[in-house]
C-alpha cells in the first residue's frame, strides 16, 4: 500500500472545535500534573531536583504547541480536496498561515515529548549513580546521545519531505501528498518515540531487582515503571489512524494531545507515587521522632538535639578521663563494669546493619519504611546513649577544674 493518498475532503471550523476543546483540557491538565509534582517536592525538600527542572521546562514547548493548535484548527491546512471546493481569497490566506504554523507545531510537540524523556531518563541517571555499576552511567550517555539525534532526525524530516519548502503551505495548484500530510515525519517521530520508550522501561528493571527490597516490592515498582508502555501503545495506534484518515489534521491533533497526556502522566508518575505514599526525600523534620512543625521542637522518643548529644558527649570525656587519673581500683571497677558505658549505642547500631541502601537517598521509591532504624545513620546522627554510672564520691578530687 501507498504511504500517500488523497486528501481528505474539508471540514467546517465545527467539527474542529470538540477536538480544540480537548487539546485545551488535556494542556491545563498536563499542567496540573507538573505543577502538582514542583510544588509537592518543594515541600517536601524545599529544594527542586534537576529532573523537576527538565519537567518545568516542559511547560514552554507544551503551550507554544498548544497555541500553535489552537491557530492550524481555527484556520485549516492545505491538506483538503480542492475538486469541487470554492475558496475565498481570505479563506486562502489563513490556510497558507496554517500551513506554516503546523510544521512548528509538529516541532514543538515533539519537542515537548523529548523533554519528559529528558525528565525521566535523569531519575534514572540519579538511579543507576546510586548502583554505582560503571555500564549504568555508560548507557545513560548513550541515550541522552540518542535523543539528541532522534530529535535533530525529527527536524529534519519535518523540513526536508517537500521541495520546495515553499510547497509546504502552497494551495493552488496542488502542491502533492507529501508535502500536504507530512507522513515521514510521522513516522520518524513514532518510531523513535516508541523505541526510546521501551529503553526507559527496560533500563531500571535490573536495577530494582539488584536491590536489597522484598520481592512483592521489587514487582510492583517493575510495574509502576511499566506504565510507559501506555505511552508506546498510543503511539503505535496514532501513527496507522492519522494515515487511514489521509492525514486529516482534526484526527493528527487530538491523537497528539492523547499522546501529550499519557507522555506528562507517565514521567510524573513515579515522584507524584511517592508524594501519595509518603515516602523518598524529604526534610528532617518530617523524620519520625520529630515534631512537623519545625525543626526547633524538642525531640520525641529515640530522637535528641544537638546540643544535648554534644553535651552528652562532652561529659562522657571528661568522665573517661577523670577515671583513667583515678587510683582508687574500687572506683575503677565500679565504673567499667556498668552495663552501658556508652559503648552499647554504637554496639547496637553496627548490629543493626552496616547503614542505608545505595539507592536511599537518591531513588525516591527504594526507601525502607519510616520506622527504620537506619534513618539516623543514613543522617550522619547519632543514637543517643543511656546516661552512664556516677562515679563514687571519693575520687571526686580528681575531676579536671
Amino acid at each position: 500500500m501507498a504511504l500517500y493518498s488523497s486528501a481528505p475532503p474539508e471540514r467546517p471550523f465545527s467539527d474542529a472545535k470538540p477536538t480544540l476543546l480537548v487539546a485545551w483540557w488535556i494542556t491545563l491538565f498536563c499542567t496540573c500534573l507538573i505543577l502538582l509534582r514542583l510544588s509537592g517536592r518543594y515541600i517536601r525538600v524545599e529544594k527542586l531536583f534537576i529532573e523537576d527542572k527538565i519537567t518545568a521546562a516542559a511547560l514552554l514547548p507544551l503551550y507554544m504547541r498548544m497555541a500553535c493548535t489552537h491557530v492550524v484548527l481555527l484556520y485549516g491546512t492545505n491538506n483538503i480536496e480542492l475538486a469541487g471546493t470554492d475558496l475565498f481569497p481570505q479563506e486562502i490566506e489563513r490556510r497558507i498561515i496554517g500551513s506554516k504554523v503546523v510544521l512548528a507545531g509538529r516541532i514543538l510537540h515533539a519537542a515537548t515529548l523529548w523533554t519528559l524523556k529528558f525528565t525521566t531518563l535523569e531519575f534514572l541517571n540519579r538511579l543507576a549513580g546510586a548502583s554505582l555499576k560503571r555500564v549504568y552511567k555508560l548507557l545513560i550517555n548513550i541515550l541522552r546521545c540518542v535523543l539528541v539525534a532522534s530529535f535533530v532526525a525529527i527536524i529534519v524530516s519535518d523540513l526536508a519531505e517537500c521541495h520546495p519548502i515553499s510547497h509546504y503551505w502552497q494551495i493552488i495548484p496542488d502542491p502533492g501528498p507529501q508535502c500536504r500530510q507530512g507522513f515521514v515525519q510521522l513516522l520518524t517521530m513514532g518510531v523513535c518515540s516508541a523505541v526510546i520508550d521501551v529503553a526507559l522501561i527496560i533500563f531500571p528493571i535490573p536495577i530494582i531487582f539488584s536491590t536489597r527490597i522484598a520481592t512483592k516490592r521489587k514487582i510492583l515498582l517493575a510495574m509502576l515503571f511499566c506504565f510507559g508502555f501506555l505511552t508506546v501503545g498510543i503511539t503505535i495506534y496514532r501513527i496507522p489512524k492519522t494515515i487511514k484518515q489521509h492525514g486529516d489534521q482534526v484526527v493528527r491533533s487530538m491523537w497528539a494531545s492523547i499522546e501529550l497526556l499519557a507522555a506528562t502522566a507517565v514521567a510524573n508518575l513515579v515522584a507524584l507515587g511517592s508524594f501519595l505514599r509518603d515516602s523518598g526525600v524529604r526534610k528532617i523534620k518530617f523524620r519520625p521522632g520529630y515534631h512537623s512543625s519545625g525543626t526547633n521542637s524538642k525531640p520525641q522518643g529515640k530522637g535528641a538535639s544537638g546540643s544535648d548529644r554534644r553535651k552528652a558527649e562532652s561529659e562522657r570525656r571528661a568522665k573517661s578521663a577523670s577515671d583513667e587519673w583515678a587510683d582508687d581500683k574500687q572506683a575503677d571497677t565500679a565504673f567499667h563494669s556498668s552495663p552501658d558505658n556508652g559503648d552499647g549505642a554504637r554496639h547496637s547500631q553496627s548490629a543493626s546493619g552496616s547503614g542505608i541502601s545505595p539507592t536511599q537517598s537518591h531513588d525516591s521509591l527504594i526507601q525502607p519504611d519510616r520506622g527504620s532504624s537506619h534513618v539516623a545513620p543514613g543522617l550522619g546522627l547519632e543514637t543517643p546513649r543511656s546516661p552512664e554510672r556516677v562515679v563514687p564520691a571519693g575520687i571526686t578530687s580528681f575531676r579536671r577544674r
